[in-house]
């Protein structure tokens, strides 16, 4: 099997670690796949971390192949190669109960971690959902609770089996987590940060959120199907790859299937056009999705792929010039648009604390300036806030 790894210059070091398996010998473990977590049949709590009795042959017959996505995985017999292409950074994935590998000179690996992992971290929905999707909720000793809207990750934090990062902080000259209302240590319900983790997921380096810091840029791709494929990065760390493969593909199916069917009622019906709000700031007012196209055809925000899949004809707000704050100038600009999207109409930072006060925000001060828009006159305006992520939560 010949592999390359790509060092964080970019130089890539061709066919390093190159292995040849001579016939098609595999150690039993692996016969079946990848060696995974064993989790008890009724709780689903994780009884033994996967561990291989032989390091003779493949360790991982199930592999992922990343489309477009700016991450790379590079497989060799007993390790694997994760590499986050938008920050620069390896990750060298051992097979647990193998030998550590001997990795090259100028070869610069941020972090060695034994796989599959049981024990994480994860500070947003960014990464529990892909957790989750994969079966290996019960993983999560910590969370960023803020962050998540999981009822089965709220569960685990009612009983305690998964505790809210938000109240600890790691200090680094102790290299422990402590309370973060400055007591000394850890209280009682917060001992299972006492153990070192496997690894803390986050999206941006965060030092506050731990050692073994692992990140995640899926966030800022430009597309959906690419946000998909750094569920592939997330399960390479629980040797995973065979379920969030089939994950991926069945949701790709789903996406095709639903735009076909949208075009074919494009066709029989004509095409409605869309516009899209992305939330209003207190100063600035509003901020628009950017659907304008790059040269390689990419929206600038994501969410307007999902309106043109729906065979809407997604209205480019840049070319709006007027007031930001001036919803009637608005409404009067995007008069001939069908549907209004709106992604955000939480008013907390606006001081908006009730829900009437918000409601009344946005059906007065906002929507009820634009009634020239045909979205207002057919009552096709929609709020999709809180149902972009998997797992209930927002996933900016």
């Amino acid at each position: 099997i010949k592999l390359s790894l790509m060092a964080p210059s970019g130089t890539q070091y061709a066919m390093l670690f190159a292995r040849t398996v001579i016939g098609l010998t595999l150690v039993a473990a692996c016969l079946g796949g990848n060696i995974l977590n064993t989790l008890d049949t009724v709780s689903g709590i994780v009884t033994s971390a996967g561990t291989a009795q032989s390091c003779s042959g493949d360790m991982f017959p199930d592999k992922a192949v990343v489309n477009g996505a700016q991450f790379s995985i590079t497989y060799n017999m007993t390790f694997k190669v994760v590499t986050n292409l938008m920050v620069n950074e390896n990750y060298v994935l051992v097979q647990r109960g193998c030998p550590l590998p001997t990795l090259p000179a100028g070869f610069s690996a941020k972090l060695v971690i034994q796989v599959p992992v049981s024990r994480v971290a994860v500070m947003s929905s960014t990464d529990s959902k892909w957790i989750e999707v994969i079966g290996e909720r019960n993983t999560i000793i910590g969370m960023g609770g803020i962050y998540t809207t999981s009822p089965c990750l709220n569960k685990r934090f009612a009983s305690g089996l998964t505790v809210d990062m938000s109240q600890v902080s790691y200090n680094r000259t102790l290299s422990q987590y402590v309370m973060s209302s400055g007591a000394s240590g850890l209280t009682s319900s917060y001992s299972a940060l006492s153990t070192p983790l496997d690894a803390v997921f986050v999206s941006y380096v965060d030092p506050s959120a731990g050692a073994n810091l692992v990140v995640d840029s899926g966030t800022y791709e430009k597309t959906y199907q690419r946000v998909a494929e750094w569920g592939k990065f997330i399960a390479a760390f629980y040797n995973k790859e065979a379920s969030i493969n089939a994950f991926i593909s069945d949701s790709k199916s789903r996406w095709d299937c639903a735009s076909k069917r949208a075009a074919a009622a494009v066709a029989a019906s004509g095409q409605l056009k869309a516009v899209g709000i992305s939330y209003i700031d207190a100063k600035k007012g509003m901020l628009f999705f950017d659907c304008s196209k790059d040269s390689n055809g990419n929206y600038g925000n994501k969410f307007c792929g999902v309106l043109d899949a729906a065979g809407l004809q997604v209205m480019d707000t840049s070319g709006y010039k007027g007031n930001l704050t001036d919803y009637t100038q608005f409404g009067n600009w995007a008069a001939d648009a069908d549907i209004l999207i709106i992604g955000d109409m939480y008013c907390d930072y606006k001081g908006f604390y009730t829900p009437t006060a918000c409601d009344s925000f946005w059906k007065d001060t906002v929507i009820g300036k634009m009634s020239a828009m045909k979205a207002f006159k057919n009552q096709k305006i929609y709020d999709v806030g809180r149902t972009l992520d998997p797992s209930g939560g927002t996933d900016y």
